[in-house]
């Protein structure tokens, strides 16, 4: 078996093993398993909604989106429901705006828009038309990201950010401890022989560590049955309500270009982060891989559509597996694996507290960070990049960040290029589309 799984995934060519790959997959999942619990919650202003439903459908649309990115393209990443889009999409339902089946048929033709760019290989263009500063830098952005959120899942900030939580609340408490737990597990070498050891699968330890402390402490409670029932039917309530032509009238534009923007560019800037963080980038800070995935991301989209899930796009949370050492799509089998899993055995999994998986979270946002060290810190050509962190730093937009980052450059080079009358600084042709789809991130 770990000879079939070494030719099909390229375990050695890629200095990791069977086991590493599991654990780095059952890490990312444990810390994305919010997900779950995000999208009923999002979903819940949809009158009437089956939330079960909803829950099941994110599991499964999840777990399948990923075994398949894993497959396609051999890399750790993940995909998942993007954040904020499924509250933008129960919006539009519960004002009335669009119906539920024209709602979700404005995902599924952004999801065909972007498998079309996919398939005549613009993504590819586009990914390389990015300034190979701009690519390694994204790495640091989706970190800082990542970190946010870790915090406000903690909740060991203000919502605001602006002071440190009540720490007399007893989940503040356990967020603190977990924290401490997560840094000393995913920091602390041992010294044996004179070879030093970490400790694998730390993010993961950390997690279940914190989710039994918490039983004590009141945190977290263990449900009363670990059985999900009625699963079927709960998921035929929800899936298979698509209107794809109620959904190509004129005042859903705007909209569909949303989604398309931030699928196209949120991939684009996990890609990349994770490529970089798995040291699965080339000589040049491209992708190869990169083609693949646009590939499959697009068509999870359009997959999830018909289940009544949100845009699905790469998933930074992938970096949690990747800081476990995930280095393969073996790792995406495993995540997939709990994922699928936990549709039998919902309450378990949604037992486990944010505290335990913001503070894995604050962990991984911190290792990302470490990607900045390859960052070319001359002043023009670090701006873009300070530009990109900035925004994602303080506006929790790491998409953002992209765009104005992306601006910066296009502007700091027309300005070399007239300086030093050189034209060998004007970006390609790419680089312009791209910055025009970015102004419209802002503007749509």
């Amino acid at each position: 078996m770990n000879a079939f799984l070494d030719r099909t995934f390229h375990l050695k060519e890629r200095g990791t093993t069977v086991g590493t790959e599991l654990i780095g997959g059952a890490t990312t999942f444990a810390t994305m398993a919010y997900i779950l619990a995000y999208m009923t919650s999002a979903m819940s202003a949809v009158p009437g909604i089956d939330l079960t439903g909803v829950l099941l459908c994110t599991a499964f649309v999840t777990g399948i989106s990923t075994i398949a990115i894993g497959l396609i393209s051999n890399t750790p990443i993940v995909l998942a429901p993007v954040l904020v889009i499924p509250n933008l999409v129960a919006a539009m339902v519960a004002d009335g705006t669009a119906s539920y089946a024209v709602a979700f048929g404005t995902v599924t033709v952004s999801g065909i828009l972007f498998l079309l760019i996919s398939v005549f290989k613009l993504r590819t263009l586009f990914a390389e038309s990015l300034p190979k500063n701009i690519k390694i830098g994204i790495g640091g952005a989706v970190g800082l990201l990542i970190a946010r959120i870790g915090l406000n899942s903690c909740g060991l900030l203000t919502p605001s950010l602006s002071g440190f939580a009540d720490l007399s609340v007893p989940a503040v408490r356990l967020s603190v401890i977990s924290l401490v737990i997560a840094l000393f597990l995913s920091y602390v070498q041992f010294d044996i022989g004179g070879r030093k050891y970490k400790i694998k699968g730390a993010l993961l330890i950390s997690i279940v560590i914190t989710t039994i402390i918490g039983i004590p402490m009141g945190v977290v409670t263990l449900p009363e049955t670990v059985f999900t029932s009625g699963a079927i039917s709960s998921m035929a309530n929800v899936a298979f309500q698509v209107d794809i032509i109620g959904a190509l009238k004129l005042q859903f534009v705007p909209f569909i270009l949303m989604l398309l923007i931030n699928d196209f560019f949120g991939t684009l800037g996990t890609g990349l982060a994770m490529a970089n963080k798995a040291n699965l980038m080339d000589e040049n800070g491209n992708f190869p891989a990169f083609s693949r995935v646009f590939l499959v991301d697009a068509s999870a989209t359009i997959f999830g559509s018909l289940f009544g899930i949100t845009t699905v796009s790469s998933f930074a949370e992938s970096a949690a597996g990747i800081e476990s050492g995930s280095r393969t799509g073996l790792s995406n089998v495993s995540t997939a694996f709990f994922f699928l899993l936990c549709m039998f055995f919902a309450p378990v999994f949604l037992m486990i507290p944010g505290a335990a998986t913001g503070a894995a979270l604050v962990v991984v946002g911190i290792s990302m960070l470490e990607t900045l060290k390859e960052v070319d810190f001359s002043p023009l050509e670090f701006l873009p990049v300070a530009v990109m962190l900035l925004v994602t730093a303080y506006a929790s937009d790491y998409v953002g960040g992209i765009a104005l980052g992306m601006f910066t450059y296009l502007v700091v080079s027309v300005i070399r290029s007239i300086l030093s009358r050189d034209a060998a600084f004007i970006p390609r042709w790419p680089a312009w589309v791209l910055g025009v789809m970015m102004a419209l991130y802002f503007i749509l």
